[in-house]
Formats: structure tokens, sequence, C-alpha cells
């Protein structure tokens, strides 16, 4: 299920970089078509490209965030958890998920 889930995040990642570049380009025939100066073109490459892995690290960070919520409604707790291994993440469930270990704020 990991190892789905990773790959996944690979392929939406690659998608994401492929329309930021298709942008880029797009942008820079039409940027040239104008007569811009190529500095301005290979400025706004740079910023399209750069959004664009911005996006993809964002989108990756997120896909690699467990989060456990306390199943009562009037508790608070909630855990976002990032690289920890299958152990790891047991434990934290458990703590999270099992009201009496956690319990209410006196």
């Amino acid at each position: 299920m990991i190892r789905q889930r990773v790959w996944g995040v690979v392929f939406v990642e690659a998608g994401l970089l492929t329309v930021s570049g298709a942008l880029a380009a797009a942008l820079a025939v039409r940027l040239a078509e104008h007569g811009v100066d190529i500095a301005a073109i290979v400025a706004v490459i740079c910023c399209t490209l750069s959004t664009g892995l911005s996006l993809a690290a964002q989108f990756d960070q997120g896909m690699r965030t467990t989060l456990y919520v306390c199943p009562v409604k009037s508790c608070a707790v909630a855990v976002r958890i990032r690289g920890a291994g299958p152990h790891e993440l047991g434990r934290i469930r458990a703590l999270a998920t099992d009201h009496r270990q956690h319990g209410a704020v006196r």
C-alpha cells in the first residue's frame, strides 16, 4: 500500500512539472512573438518552473504526512506525523485514537 502511494506521488509530481514546463514554453513563445527582451523571457521561464517545483514539493510533503485525529467529537487532539517508520506510526495512531490515553485537558 505504501509503495503504491509513493508511485502515485511521483506521477503527480511529474505531471505538475510537465504542466509547468509546457506553460513556461508557451509563455516564452508568446513573449518572443511580442518582441520581449530575452532576459525577461528567461526570468519568466525561471519563475514558472520554480513555481511548478514548489507546488510539486508541497504536494509531496502533503502526501507523505499522516494525520491522526481523536474520534471523540469534543476532543481537539490531532497528531500530524511525517517520516516515521511503521512501528512509530502505530504507536502514535494508538495514542491519538484512544481518548483514554490522552484524556481531556484539565
